[in-house]
């Protein structure tokens, strides 16, 4: 091989890398927007689960129910006033009616007690 050969081998050895390194980058992009987008359409919704008369509509606004809570630990799954499973994948709430997100919050949220020892 002469010089000639060797700058060539050279220079189709960094355009590979660099097609390479585009293509890898181009591919870890599109599986991050894949991956955020089936999160998204796996995010319960739990407001339009079942029909709601309006005292129902108003007292959510009134506690300020959120589907999602913003509160770190305080969430509807660990509160007192939270009943599992009512509405399947969505529970419900002793205090107003409609499905209620086991991640939401409300401003009543109260502790759940620990159950008592046998």
């Amino acid at each position: 091989m002469n010089g000639h050969d060797d700058e060539t081998l050279r220079f189709d050895r960094r355009r590979a890398l660099r097609i390479l390194g585009a293509g890898l980058g181009a591919a870890s992009g599109v599986l991050a927007l894949t991956g955020s987008e089936a999160r998204a359409q796996t995010t319960l919704n739990c407001n339009k689960k079942v029909p709601m008369d309006p005292a129902a509509v108003q007292m959510r606004r009134n506690l300020q129910y959120a589907e999602k809570s913003n509160t770190p630990g305080k969430k509807c799954s660990n509160c007192a006033q939270y009943e599992a499973g009512k509405y399947k994948e969505c529970g419900g709430c002793k205090l107003f009616a409609g499905a209620v997100n086991p991640e939401g919050n409300c401003l009543s949220w109260a502790a759940k007690l620990a159950p008592k020892p046998a």
